[in-house]
């Protein structure tokens, strides 16, 4: 199975990415690799923020919150 993530357009609020680019090339890897290693996830989280874990950097964090919100009913009807 090949997967490929394109990241379009990141928009953070609150928060200054240093390089913005290279901030969108990390979570494009994180989540790319996080797809191949669980596929999509079972059901959706509930809406609203999703806590990082503990010492968790910025992209990991980024790449499980988008991950997490690909199980929700909107993105899977989208899939098809």
């Amino acid at each position: 199975m090949s997967i490929e993530v394109h990241i379009c357009e990141l928009v953070l609020t609150g928060i200054e990415a240093p390089d913005p680019a290279a901030l969108g090339q990390a979570v494009t890897a994180r989540l790319t690799r996080l797809l191949a290693e669980r596929g999509l996830p079972p059901a959706s989280p509930a809406p609203g923020p999703l806590p990082a874990r503990p010492g968790t950097d910025l992209p990991s964090a980024l790449a499980e919150a988008i991950w997490a919100q690909l199980g929700r009913p909107a993105c899977r009807e989208a899939g098809r």
